[in-house]
Order: C-alpha cells, then structure tokens, then sequence
C-alpha cells in the first residue's frame, strides 16, 4: 500500500508540475524560450571559440558540448526552484504535515523537467546541425538518445539535492547559479578537462555534465552503446550518489528548519 500511495503522490506532483509551469507561463512563451536559449548560448561560445582559434575545440567540440549542456540549465534550475517556489506561495509547510512521502512529492514534481530537458537538448542538436554545420551523417542516434536520457535524470538528481537547501535557506537558487557556471568551467562544455590545472581536473568529475559531454560527441562520431557505456555507468554512479545525498540533505535541512523557524522565511 505505502508503493501504491508513493506512485500517486509522484505522479499526482508530476501532473501539477507541468500544470503549475503553463498557469503562469503561455505555450508560446515557454516555446520561444526553448527556441532561443540553446541557441543564443551556443552561438556565444562557438563564436568565441572560432575566433581564439582553439584546436582543441572545433565547432562541432563546442556546439554539441553546449547542446548537451542545456540539459543543466533547464533541470538544475528548475527542479532547484521546486521548493524556493513552495516556500514563496506559503505552501512548504502544509506540504510537510501531509502523510505523503516528501521524496516522492518532490521526484515527481521534478520527473516534468526530464521531458522538458530532453526537448530543450533536441533543439540544440538540431541548432547544431542546421546553424552551424556540424556533421551527423555518422552519429548512432540510438547511443545519443540514451546519453541525453540518462543525462536528464542525472541532472533533475543534481537538481534534487541542490533543491533541499530550500529547507533552509531563504533560496536555493544562488547556489543552483553557481553550480551551473561550474559546470561551464570545469565539465568540458567548451574545452576540453585536460586544459585545466591537473589539481583542478579531479573536480570534473563530481558533475554528470563531464560524462554526459565525452559520451554525446562520441555517439555523433558513431561510437555505439558498448563504447560509451562506461561513461554512462560513471555517470549513473553519480546520478546514484547525488540523489542519496539529496535525500539525506532533504532529511536534515528540514530538521534545522523546523528548529530554527525558516521553513516559511522568504
């Protein structure tokens, strides 16, 4: 019965989610957005990177790391805003005295974002190829697809653990920024881990960004499931890893706010 009432509860938040999403924002609006972010974005750095004349970093390096990227902005910042969202509406701590699972409530709400995520990635591709000519003629698009999937759940994971510093803090969306420009700078987006300092190398490797980028541009070059499958595995490990922790953290920062009254501090 507790598996049953958990399901309900995850999909019951998924369903509000996406319909929490189009109450304030239209179609069209949330159309345009997807349309224009992954190409303003990548667009910037493809520029930058012609123009420095990097050859470690040719357009298609860039254009599909940045394509790849836009799953982190679209689910990190998203799934983070989950409880900063409750806690502006005043709803955070009625959710809380409910019996439904907290986890549950809070997967679900977050499970919208892996569809919108993989949306925003397919766009990106697409911007890839038609904008700035990256060759797909090779790429095995079965590999691609489990790449972007499994990267859209390891980032709504990120997203979840970031999320319950909402608990506690007034927001937890400075830090989501700040993960997010991390992840520019160290998961080989625009060029690759091995440029930075060796000391600063092991730190890529804590986001699944690193894996997922490495994986995708292997998949457009034709490598098959087998041959990214370790970067896949690496990066479910972290997915994995960041979920728990993300439970855990939910579990203690609710503790600190109820001791210290921030649950309903906006």
């Amino acid at each position: 019965m507790n598996i049953i009432r958990s399901a309900r509860v995850f999909w019951s938040s998924a369903v509000i989610a996406k319909k929490a999403l189009f109450a304030w924002l239209s179609p069209g609006l949330w159309l345009m957005q997807m349309f224009t972010m992954s190409l303003f974005q990548m667009a910037f750095f493809v520029y930058i990177s012609m123009y420095v004349g990097n050859p470690q970093a040719s357009v298609a390096y860039v254009a599909v790391g940045n394509a790849i990227q836009s799953i982190a902005y679209v689910a990190i910042f998203a799934v983070t805003n989950v409880t900063t969202e409750e806690k502006e509406a005043g709803t955070l701590p009625g959710i809380l005295v409910t019996p439904a699972n907290r986890f549950s409530l809070f997967v679900g709400r977050a499970m919208f974002q892996v569809v919108n995520s993989m949306a925003t990635v397919a766009i990106g591709l697409f911007y890839a190829a038609a904008v700035f000519g990256v060759d797909f003629s090779r790429a095995d698009f079965l590999t691609l697809g489990v790449v972007v999937l499994v990267t859209a759940f390891a980032t709504v994971g990120f997203g979840l653990m970031l999320s319950s510093l909402g608990f506690y803090l007034r927001t937890s969306m400075v830090v989501a920024n700040i993960f997010l420009f991390l992840g520019l700078l160290f998961c080989g987006v625009n060029f690759p881990v091995s440029m930075l300092p060796e000391y600063l190398q092991p730190v890529s490797y804590i986001f699944p960004i690193t894996y997922a980028t490495d994986a995708a541009r292997m998949a457009v070059d034709g490598a098959s499931l087998a041959d990214v499958s370790g970067l896949l595995g690496s990066e479910l490990i972290v997915m994995t890893a960041a979920i728990l922790i993300g439970y855990l953290m939910m579990l203690m920062f609710e503790h600190l706010s109820r001791r210290k009254g921030t649950l309903e501090m906006f």
